[in-house]
């Protein structure tokens, strides 16, 4: 069943048969829950993963139809960031006090890596062996 979460967030699309919420202007899907959360409402804790094991989940994903789930970016958290809070809630139930892994890297330092934080909405710089949450995005094919 794919629903809009409400007035004002109509760019966000829901889809909780699926587990994923679509980015009509940017084509982006997104994970509903983080991994290891109950799909129906996002229920119960999401993993808490190192980055290599984060990697390896997003790659092995499969979660309604899409097949090609991977670390965002930190631009990509920041573009859905920029929603209103009361949107993110809505669409992302079990995210809002969470630290994200993303796919990006600190580019004065490779062996730092970056997480977003949903609380303040800024990247966090952390070592590779640090234990954060995810939240799954995929391209448009």
């Amino acid at each position: 069943m794919t629903t809009s979460v409400f007035a004002g967030c109509e760019q966000l699309s829901v889809d909780t048969s699926q587990g994923v919420v679509r980015d009509t202007a940017s084509g982006l899907t997104w994970s509903r829950c983080l991994l290891g959360q109950v799909a129906s409402g996002c229920l119960g804790e999401g993993a808490s993963l190192s980055r290599v094991e984060a990697l390896n989940q997003a790659r092995a994903a499969e979660l309604g139809d899409v097949s090609n789930w991977r670390l965002p970016k930190i631009e990509e958290f920041k573009q859905l960031f920029a929603f209103a809070p009361t949107c993110l809630a809505a669409a992302f139930p079990g995210s809002g006090a969470s630290v994200a892994w993303s796919a990006s890297v600190r580019s004065s330092d490779a062996t730092d890596t970056l997480a977003f934080d949903f609380v303040k909405g800024v990247a966090v710089i952390s070592a590779r062996d640090s234990k954060f949450q995810v939240l799954l995005v995929a391209s448009p094919k």
